[in-house]
């Protein structure tokens, strides 16, 4: 599976976050004025458990409202493009799939029929993707509750990817994983275009393209947190201290 926007100009921001903030119930700033962009690749986000980390993602996504800031995807805003157009396009993938009724083959027949995605033409098939992974295809027509952490966790990812979105929005995604099947979806996943949580210091330097993102709680405009994370036409990264 390769990355279908890999070949964009390498003076084109695919993705760009200014000043994100969200604030906690009482007020007071979860983290604030978080900038990204991102031309293509793997940025991954770094920094202790409670920073927000997996909060970022769901306010990409849309999933949680901003407190304040902005996106851009392509240079249109979620507004521009329509709410559910923004999801199908920076998808975000839960580390922790929620048991859901039937199967995954029944899942995955509701999500294609959704407007946004019925108007592609083509998909993977995420059967393919996941079989590479280790998952048998007989477990696509096991009931969702039958199936480990780690079978869920890939097959959601193979979904996930299956769609082709412009970018993939991912919360620890092999954290429930054992050595050689994080290998193998590390390998899939270096190929496209993904903004991606991990805890793992070593995962993050084997799978960043696109630079990291040291994330920490409150005010994220200080030297230490790198943003404005691009790739040259080399593929070398580079950063923008704040």
């Amino acid at each position: 599976m390769t990355n279908p926007h890999s070949s964009s100009s390498s003076s084109h921001i695919l993705f760009r976050a200014k000043g994100i903030g969200k604030k906690r119930e009482d007020g007071t700033w979860l983290f604030r004025n978080v900038d990204l962009e991102v031309k293509n690749g793997v940025l991954t986000v770094t920094g202790p458990s409670g920073v927000g980390k997996s909060t970022l993602l769901k306010c990409i996504n849309q999933t949680t409202p901003m407190d304040e800031g902005q996106v851009w995807l392509n240079n249109k805003t979620p507004d521009q493009l329509g709410i559910p157009t923004w999801r199908s396009r920076i998808m975000y993938i839960p580390q922790r799939t929620a048991t859901m009724e039937g199967t995954p083959t029944d899942f995955l027949e509701v999500v294609r029929k959704f407007g946004t995605h019925k108007k592609k033409d083509t998909y993977d098939d995420p059967v393919q993707i996941a079989l590479d992974w280790g998952i048998r295809p007989e477990l696509w027509h096991s009931k969702w509750s039958m199936l480990s952490g780690g079978e869920m966790q890939r097959i959601s990812l193979a979904i996930g990817c299956s769609f082709h979105p412009d970018i993939l929005l991912l919360d620890e995604p092999t954290s429930a994983l054992d050595e050689e099947s994080c290998d193998k979806v590390e390998k899939t996943l270096k190929e496209l275009n993904c903004i991606w949580v991990t805890h793992n210091p070593q995962q993050a330097e084997r799978v960043s393209s696109a630079g990291t993102f040291r994330m920490r709680g409150g005010d994220n405009s200080s030297p230490s947190s790198l943003s404005g994370v691009v790739v040259d036409e080399n593929g070398h990264t580079s950063g923008r201290a704040q």
